[in-house]
């Protein structure tokens, strides 16, 4: 793969600067210059450099590839992994709890949708809900605008070099609105991280700052307090839903309903040898 100098490995110039599903089928194997920026992905991982996903499940790019990501320093990877397999390792290697964390802080916070991924200062957005399968995401953190140009077909601007423009069609029903939400999502996960490492740990943090979508509050507007939230007690009640539900299915498998009260109080009695005392 082509390396430049200023740590921005993806193709420069004005044919190079629009990305789209439909370009990369025009352009991977029959472009020499865009294929110096071409690499292998069968053990790619997304991270804070990943600007952007395209699924190509349904009908493989150059016959095998079912993914293409965009990254500021490997370039365009092309993977044999779904986007849904993509995002999926990235949920189990690098987020805190998980996915299932992800869907419980929206709960909780009474969002609906499935279109973010989020840490407070990364986020991914995906342009129909994750929950259907393989989807086409941005990295929210990698972009500096959007725009819906028709019902169903939005466009994000990089904050890099160029500012690349990467298109996305076949969107869900009111893309705009989901992505103020995914950005409302995001901003929440920010502060209750922050306001547990400075009340509860006694760390100073100097609020985030940058010139991405995250940063840039026009977009979303809190709709309710936050105050009320703990790191903890989430982390606390998802446990407690998961060691419920394993009661709930072990009850179902033996079909013994009494398993299910009996689960709850061993766990229960469980808990005390995290105490003082």
């Amino acid at each position: 793969m082509k390396t430049n100098s200023n740590n921005w490995n993806l193709p420069a110039g004005d044919k190079y600067r629009n990305w789209s599903k439909q370009l990369l089928r025009q352009q991977v194997g029959h472009d020499q210059v865009l294929d110096q920026y071409l690499t292998g992905g069968q053990n790619y991982c997304i991270n804070a450099k990943t600007l952007a996903v395209y699924e190509f499940q349904q009908q493989p790019l150059l016959g095998k590839y079912k993914s293409v990501a965009f990254d500021s320093q490997e370039g365009i990877v092309l993977s044999q992994r779904s986007s849904s397999a993509l995002l999926t390792a990235y949920g189990k290697q690098c987020l805190l709890a998980g996915i299932e964390f992800q869907r419980e802080f929206a709960r909780q916070i009474n969002i609906k949708g499935r279109n973010t991924i989020a840490t407070g200062r990364l986020a991914y957005f995906s342009m129909r809900s994750y929950n259907a399968g393989n989807v086409d995401w941005v990295a929210l953190h990698q972009m500096a605008s959007f725009k819906v140009v028709k019902q169903y077909t939005i466009n994000f601007v990089s904050i890099g070099p160029g500012g690349c423009v990467f298109t996305f069609n076949n969107c869900t029903n009111r893309i705009h609105d989901r992505l103020r939400t995914g950005l409302l999502y995001n901003h929440y996960l920010c502060k209750l991280g922050l306001a547990h490492l400075e009340e509860r740990l006694g760390w100073k943090v100097k609020p985030p700052s940058g010139p991405s979508l995250l940063d840039q509050s026009d977009y979303f507007h809190p709709h309710q307090s936050s105050s009320d939230l703990s790191l903890n007690a989430i982390l606390q009640d998802l446990l407690n839903k998961k060691h419920s539900r394993y009661a709930q299915y072990l009850a179902d498998y033996y079909e013994q309903a009494y398993l299910t009260e009996s689960h709850r109080v061993i766990y229960h009695l469980s808990q005390r040898p995290d105490t003082l005392y």
